[in-house]
């Protein structure tokens, strides 16, 4: 996870191990990854594409607010 800092990155792993709830996150967030990768790789996006592509940056970035938001909890429970 890039946007973390070294601190942040060693809770994220061991919420990964540790919390199944965030490791569902950050699994769908890798898929999610994997899906826009695809979409890259085209020259021309139909319509259908477009939203799709928004879509999936929109649930990223929600993903993305609740990983951090569990990342700061768990930093300030300890």
């Amino acid at each position: 996870m890039q946007w973390l800092d070294e601190n942040e990155q060693k809770i994220a792993e061991t919420l990964i191990q540790e919390n199944s709830d965030f490791k569902k996150i950050y699994e769908e967030h890798i898929d999610i990854d994997k899906k826009l990768n695809k979409f890259s790789t085209k020259p021309f996006l139909t319509p259908e594409e477009q939203k799709t592509i928004k879509e999936l940056k929109l649930k990223k970035l929600n993903g993305n607010d609740i990983m951090n938001k569990m990342i700061k909890s768990s930093i300030i429970s300890g």
